[in-house]
């Protein structure tokens, strides 16, 4: 489900919870949206980005399954409520009854009800926590990068005095994601098909004011989710999915959903941490990645038993050891920074190889990684301009990064085989 079909069944969900919506006065039914923010247990500025249609999947499928528990509550008290009714009634009347029997009887049944209230809607409640904590897509970060409601905070950002001093960077400043999936097969297991897929990534991009390089560098922390999943057919990767004498993916591989196929089945899910350095030149943006660790956060264990998959292995010594990724730098087309708006986006073009044995391939195999900008920490106007204009940092500022690599490789050529593996090593 996208993030326009998220939203809509939000606000289905709270206008069928609380009421019609009424965005004129800001309320669902009598409800504020101050009341409602309260009720889900958010700021109410996570609620206005709900509404407005700007909050991450994440945010709005939590806010969907709170919405879904308070109605569950509200039927369960209404439930208690008519049993205590019940049970006042019942205690009048003991006093009435005569035959032992039919007291007996009316408290096994007062017992049955009970007993069929909770079990009804006591599993549902537990299922959904520990769904919503196992799907848990919240950057760690997050609240030192965004404004907490009834609380003071001092965000990570630059100052707004601060950000034509720090120009370009400044504009890069905020929170992206990971534009699309991608997927790359895998190694460890005795028979192939097994491919990690990269599911969601929220990244969170600062300024570095500790860079010779002012206003060129920004520090990024990605919190990624990565998913194992296995072909249970175990169709060899070539020639189906990859041809080895174009080294490139085929066609069927590129349209291939893993969630929409009954040949594959989702094995584990994986959390990892990356901690990023962009360098902005005016004719391309450098990321180097750094992984900062990794753990396992979901297991189908009969299914990991059944298609002899050890994810143990395979998070330790596969992904963390065996593997290598090294990315080309991205094209910058924000030369001019107050191009850059929410939706933005950077495309690395990376190639993906195993140590060990790269599958078959003399080569690797190429995916590309495009990161989406979700929110800007500031969206004004900058002064600077870089490349031929010039303003804002001088001419001298602004070539300093770029003097370094456009003078090793030339304009306009890719990256060296040593530039190729600091961009990104060990990394997805």
């Amino acid at each position: 489900m996208n993030e326009v079909n998220l939203e809509e069944a939000f606000k289905d969900k709270l206008a069928l919870f609380y009421g019609d919506f009424k965005p004129i006065i800001s309320k669902f039914g009598i409800s504020s949206f101050g009341k409602i923010a309260s009720d889900l247990c958010i700021s109410s500025s996570q609620f206005s980005k709900l509404i407005s249609g700007t909050a991450t999947q994440g945010m709005y499928i939590r806010s969907i399954r709170n919405v879904a528990q308070l109605s569950t509550h509200k039927t369960v008290f209404k439930g208690v409520k008519q049993l205590k009714k019940e049970s006042k009634q019942l205690k009048k009347e003991l006093h009435k009854v005569k035959s032992k029997r039919r007291l007996v009887l009316m408290l096994l049944l007062i017992t049955l009800v009970t007993g069929l209230c909770i079990g009804y809607f006591l599993p549902e409640n537990n299922r959904a926590v520990a769904v919503t904590n196992s799907e848990n897509t919240a950057h760690p970060l997050y609240p030192f990068f965004n404004a907490m409601e009834a609380t003071s905070t001092d965000l990570g950002f630059l100052k707004e005095e601060e950000v034509q001093e720090y120009c370009p960077s400044s504009a890069f400043e905020g929170t992206w994601k990971l534009a699309k999936p991608y997927k790359i097969p895998l190694p460890g297991s005795k028979k192939p098909g097994v491919y990690l897929l990269a599911k969601t990534a929220d990244i969170t991009l600062v300024t570095s004011k500790f860079t010779e390089n002012k206003g060129q560098v920004l520090m990024g922390f990605e919190y990624l989710t990565h998913e194992i999943w296995v072909d249970t057919a175990r169709n060899s990767l070539i020639p189906r999915y990859f041809d080895p004498l174009k080294k490139e993916f085929t066609m069927e591989y590129e349209q291939l959903v893993f969630e929409n196929s009954p040949n594959f089945v989702k094995i584990a899910v994986l959390k990892s941490f990356y901690i990023d350095e962009f360098t902005i030149t005016p004719e391309v943006i450098i990321r180097n990645g750094q992984p900062s660790g990794r753990y396992i956060d979901f297991i189908a264990e009969e299914l990991a038993k059944k298609y002899e998959i050890d994810v143990a292995y395979i998070l330790n010594e596969v992904i963390s050891n065996l593997t290598e990724t090294n990315c080309n730098d991205a094209v910058n087309e924000y030369t001019n920074p107050n191009d850059l708006k929410v939706n933005s986006t950077l495309s690395f073009d990376c190639i993906y190889s195993i140590d060990m044995e790269n599958l078959g391939l003399g080569g690797g195999y190429p995916y590309t990684k495009t990161i989406q900008l979700v929110s800007q920490n500031y969206a004004d106007n900058l002064m600077c301009r870089g490349g031929e204009e010039g303003k804002g940092l001088s001419e001298k500022g602004w070539k300093r990064g770029v003097e370094k690599r456009v003078g090793k490789r030339g304009k306009g050529k890719g990256l060296s085989e040593k530039g190729k593996a600091k961009s990104e090593k060990r990394g997805f």
